[in-house]
């Protein structure tokens, strides 16, 4: 039957019986003219190592697509972990800014020069109270009064304003009024003597009151406008 049986009719198969999908008549065939044919029996061991590959390299194939698939997954690990980076440091910018420009409007830190500072009429209560009268002239306005005291007994009252100043409103800040400090009750909340009064700051200061002052009595307007304020 090998005899019969023309060598491109068995190359033609020979696919198939490698792949073992012939029939059992047609494998039988196949085998019996391979027995006596060393050309039909060579184009086998070709088919062999065309599609059979060695252990080292399948392993490494293998490895190559394990490596592959790791790459892919870190590279997309990190397109997340980049992403929320992103949106953390867009948040912190973004809240940066915000804490800026608040800070440069609201935070009041910068103490205001005594050049622009005129004190007037320094007079007393009865009850310890010290009476004056501050106005800045500088034409932005004035919200906060810093009040500290050193271990000497000097005690400073300071205006403060943010870094970026604003106009002054008339009658709504504290650039024009009268205020006072209660020596007494300074005294017993600090727990020392109070010896002089200052507005500003240790390097810049204008003298209010010091320990053994004569002071007047303050203007009936005042101390009206004092106890109806309370």
């Amino acid at each position: 039957m090998s005899n019969k049986v023309s060598c491109e009719i068995i190359k033609d198969m020979l696919p198939l019986y490698y792949d073992d999908v012939c029939s059992d008549e047609s494998k039988r065939m196949v085998e019996e003219h391979l027995v006596g044919c060393h050309n039909c029996k060579n184009e086998l061991d070709r088919l062999n190592a065309d599609f059979k590959l060695p252990k080292e390299e399948i392993e490494t194939i293998r490895n190559d697509s394990n490596v592959i698939k790791n790459i892919s997954s870190f590279w997309n690990q990190s397109r997340i972990k980049s992403f929320m980076k992103g949106i953390i440091i867009s948040a912190l910018l973004f809240s940066l800014i915000i804490l800026g420009y608040f800070g440069l409007f609201n935070w009041q830190i910068i103490s205001v020069s005594t050049d622009e500072v005129e004190i007037k009429n320094v007079s007393q209560l009865a009850d310890s109270k010290i009476f004056y009268f501050a106005e800045t002239n500088d034409g932005y306005s004035l919200d906060r009064l810093n009040y500290d005291m050193d271990k000497e007994g000097n005690f400073y009252i300071t205006p403060l304003r943010p870094i970026i100043k604003q106009e002054a409103q008339p009658h709504n800040g504290l650039e024009k009024r009268y205020h006072f400090i209660d020596i007494k009750y300074q005294e017993e909340a600090r727990g020392k003597e109070i010896k002089k009064i200052y507005y500003g700051t240790p390097k810049d200061k204008i003298l209010i009151w010091e320990k053994g002052m004569d002071l007047p009595k303050v203007s009936e307007e005042i101390e009206n406008m004092y106890y109806n304020g309370k």
